[in-house]
């Protein structure tokens, strides 16, 4: 294992080094589960004492553990046969091969000993003789079971040795070991995915970067590294450590790990009669096999990606006999969702026949957990045709996953799939139908009149009476109503919802998804109209339902979600956003990948609404890169715009001029991701294109509320405003107060309080509206208002209350992470001049250096650099970076 395992070591680094260099006796005995890095620590160490001591190094060996002196045998070539077994002549010849490594220049013993969970008895004492004499120091590794062997804890126990247990990486020291290992940043949420999968064994994660680059799944794109599927366990770097570790197992120990492997979970007592108690508890004492939940519950591998590697190695006929003999076993009881998808996976790998109603319910659960090829494979063996309509709308959901809107519709329209009579979930199927429709290009019309179409096809020759007809009818409306949002027209999508629920009753097959669906459709309407509260408690009740229904519903979760998240957002309520967004990892960090870059670009425009700025362009600048890949949502453009606006107003141009270029290639006019989302992307694009442009943006801006109804409504129409204000508009103050002023949630109520301070012009207004938004979580906005309280304190001659403004603003300024930009609205104070350090900052920054390269020059801080430069640009009455110039030579 390479060094760079050893991320986040330092301090036990430090202390070993420390401990073998004091006076005395001293040993370091490291403990961890395999893969977490005390082989590789234990080499660190020895290369940081080997110009001090000289350094010897014994491998344990369980094809040893039974030799006496064994694993001394290399040091032992010279003594002679009949003294073989003395333990007197045994330690005088090891001694004597030190003497001769040393060379009289009078350098200490420094025994290296891996894997001492394995050593002998005679050489373990030997070693233990070495440390309590003083003659050398010793380190050594061990697993926690069967743990370290009795002698060498004896040290422990008398004080002459240091036990440092090692544990995994935690998510931090994943990302900063996958970053140098891959020599660039890794998305959010790959780092996430790959904390999850590797659960921060450094051995694990570095077989899984290795597998993934060379199978093409871990990509590059403008420097950012993400994930473009699942990771697998198939690859060659971790089937050679799998392959090791079984190499030095017994047979009886390897035929038991195969079982469990394949069969997973396995009750124990199966397990037990199936390959021998005394194996089980081996492999348990190993930790190569775990407790599921305690003593006597289901057994598994220590690690899913072990078990994946594992399967990879038996042979098809070899799995065959297994499954035979096990299968009755496991069926005895009702299988877990884990069982079920083991069994069936297990069964199409190596040909067993499976009934279509369990293939069935295995490729839904598979494709809730975003198992696409389990999905496929399970969806495409289903034989029953009236069975094969569902099985092929879970192939659809999997493809629409996949970026591939055709195969979806192709999938859907086949035998009109997507409005099927089935009530178990066509209404899921027609939405995903519509959807992958409009992702591929096609208009509202021809969606609407195609389902209209189909809906009399389907009920042909039906009497009005027959509850088919009425089934039909219903999905085609929602269909409709569906595609007013999408389009935009929510004057008529509120009438028309009215409608539909007038037209549901309890005793219909299909209320429940329904039910869901005005939920999630009323949910999108009234955050649009401003009502965000009450759009968020819609989405609440509408996620209630869902989780109170079966396994074999599909996309009604991401319709939902994605509805409850924008409105979350909308009303301020961050936390709830967040929760939302963890849904789609909650089962399976799968999620990640599918769902990262429309995940990261929703915790973006959530940042920005905070004033995070920073952090948004940390999330939202990869996003852009995940998109272009896999994007279900239909969040490219938000995205895009987002990351746009973040560069242009942190003053990156060359990025906010290749982001623009981009926008400006990919956008064709279509609302891919439904009229609201493609609002808020026009919104914040415009806005970047005045920070780039100085004038090409703002004007658009304010001439969008005449352009059509969409962008009068509230929740679209704040947005527009608060970016004008962001901008330097100053009258558009006055228009939030009139348009937050009708709206709920905390976003608004904050916009709502900023405007009525500054439209009163007092610094006790700001300041009750800068303790709002810090309550609300919205810290660069009240940075902001606590500035101008300041500056209204200090014009009106009150010091003391300027002073404490001046407080609250850097504790805001603080709490955000990042760098505030100015208020451009805020007037210079010419009567302030710039600090020494400003003037130096100032001057580095006109240079052309960054933040960093300046936080680097003076070895400061990147956010103490910020922090100045904010400071000067509302002492020079500037804005933003590139007028820094002009500003100093006034």
């Amino acid at each position: 294992m390479r060094a760079e395992h050893l991320v986040g070591r330092d301090a036990e680094l430090d202390l070993a080094t420390g401990i073998l260099r004091q006076e005395g006796a001293g040993a370091v005995l490291l403990v961890a589960d395999p893969g977490i890095g005390k082989t590789a620590l234990a080499a660190e160490i020895a290369a940081r004492l080997a110009g001090e001591m000289v350094v010897m190094r014994v491998h344990g060996s369980p094809a040893l553990s039974a030799v006496p002196y064994g694993v001394l045998a290399p040091y032992l070539l010279d003594l002679p046969v009949e003294q073989a077994t003395s333990p007197v002549a045994i330690l005088r010849e090891f001694w004597s091969q030190f003497e001769k490594r040393r060379g009289g220049e009078g350098a200490r013993l420094l025994l290296i000993v891996d894997d001492a969970h394995d050593l002998d008895e005679g050489s373990t004492q030997i070693l233990a003789e070495l440390v309590t004499a003083g003659w050398a120091r010793l380190v050594a590794t061990s697993r926690p079971r069967p743990g370290l062997p009795a002698a060498l804890l004896q040290l422990w126990y008398d004080g002459l040795a240091e036990r440092l247990e090692l544990h995994p990486l935690d998510h931090e020291g994943v990302t900063e070991l996958a970053e140098k290992t891959l020599g660039g940043n890794v998305m959010a949420s790959a780092a996430d995915v790959l904390h999850a999968v590797s659960e921060g064994n450094p051995l694990l994660l570095r077989c899984l970067l290795d597998d993934a680059r060379a199978d093409g799944n871990l990509v590059r794109r403008n420097g950012v590294w993400f994930l473009t599927r699942a990771l697998s366990g198939s690859g060659e770097g971790l089937a050679e450590v799998v392959r090791n570790r079984v190499l030095r197992t017994s047979e009886a120990e390897r035929e038991a790990m195969y079982v469990v492997a394949l069969s997973e979970p396995v009750p124990a007592a199966v397990l037990d009669t199936q390959v021998g108690r005394d194996t089980v508890r081996a492999l348990m004492d190993s930790r190569l096999v775990l407790s599921t939940n305690g003593p006597g519950s289901p057994l598994k591998m220590w690690h899913p990606m072990y078990s994946e590697a594992l399967r990879q190695i038996v042979s098809p006929a070899r799995s065959l006999q297994i499954r035979q003999r096990m299968v009755q076993h496991l069926l005895a009881e009702p299988p877990t969702t884990e069982g079920l998808l083991r069994l069936v996976s297990w069964a199409l790998d190596c040909g067993a026949d499976v009934d279509d109603e369990q293939l069935l319910q295995a490729a839904f659960l598979a494709a809730k957990l975003l198992q696409n090829p389990l999905a496929t494979a399970a969806a495409g063996k289903v034989r029953s045709e009236a069975l094969r309509p569902r099985a092929r709308a879970v192939m659809a959901m999997v493809n629409f996953n996949d970026g591939d809107f055709r195969g979806a519709v192709r999938l859907l329209e086949e035998d009109l799939g997507y409005l099927d009579a089935d009530p178990s979930g066509p209404l899921g199927a027609g939405l995903l139908w519509a959807a992958a429709r409009a992702a591929r290009g096609d208009s509202s019309a021809d969606i609407v009149a195609d389902a209209r179409t189909a809906a009399t096809t389907l009920t042909a020759g039906l009497p009005a009476s027959d509850p088919m007809v009425g089934l039909v009818e219903r999905h085609a409306r929602a269909l409709e109503l569906a595609a007013l949002a999408h389009d935009g027209h929510y004057a008529e999508l509120h009438g028309g919802l009215e409608r539909f629920a007038d037209a549901l009753a309890g005793d219909q097959a299909d209320v429940v998804m329904n039910q869901v669906f005005l939920l999630a459709m009323r949910c999108e309407l009234l955050t649009v109209e401003g009502q965000a509260v009450e759009a968020l408690e819609a989405g609440r009740e509408a996620l209630l339902l869902l989780d109170e229904q079966a396994d074999d519903l599909l996309y009604f979760s991401d319709f939902v979600l994605v509805r409850y998240t924008l409105a979350a957002l909308a009303s301020g309520d961050w936390g709830a956003a967040e929760t939302a967004l963890g849904r789609y990892s909650a089962s399976s960090a799968l999620g990640l990948i599918v769902f990262g870059g429309d995940i990261q670009t929703l915790k973006g425009l959530s940042l920005l609404r905070q004033g995070r700025l920073e952090q948004a362009a940390e999330l939202v600048t990869p996003a852009v890169e995940a998109l272009r890949v896999k994007d279900p949502h239909q969040l490219h453009n938000l995205g895009n715009a987002l990351a746009f606006y973040a560069a242009a107003k942190a003053g990156d141009t060359s990025l906010a001029e290749r982001l623009s270029g981009e926008l400006s290639a990919r956008h064709t006019g279509a609302a891919a991701g439904g009229a609201y989302v493609e609002a808020l992307a026009e919104l914040f694009n415009l806005a970047a294109q005045e920070l780039v442009t100085n004038g090409s943006g703002l004007d658009k801006l304010r001439k969008l509320p005449e352009s059509g109804q969409l962008h009068q409504w509230p929740g679209v129409l704040l947005q527009n405003l608060v970016l004008r204000t962001e901008l330097g508009d100053a009258q558009a103050m006055e228009s939030i107060q009139e348009t937050a002023s009708s709206m709920s949630g905390a976003w608004a109520a904050g916009w709502l309080s900023m405007a009525a301070a500054h439209l009163g012009g007092e610094g006790r207004g700001f300041v009750n509206a800068g303790n709002l938004l810090a309550a609300a979580g919205m810290p660069g906005p009240a940075a902001v208002a606590f500035d101008k309280a300041a500056l209204s304190f200090d014009a009106e001659g009150k010091r003391p209350e300027a002073r404490q403004a001046a407080v609250l603003r850097d504790v805001s300024e603080a709490s955000l992470g990042d760098a505030l930009v100015h208020d451009p609205s805020t007037e210079a104070d010419r009567s302030v001049p710039l600090t020494r350090r400003e003037q130096d900052i100032v001057a580095l920054a006109v240079s052309g250096l960054t933040d960093r390269q300046i936080a680097e020059k003076l070895m400061v801080s990147v956010r103490t650099v910020e922090g100045h430069l904010y400071r000067s640009y509302a002492k020079l009455g500037i804005r933003r970076r590139e007028d820094l110039g002009a500003a100093v030579r006034q």
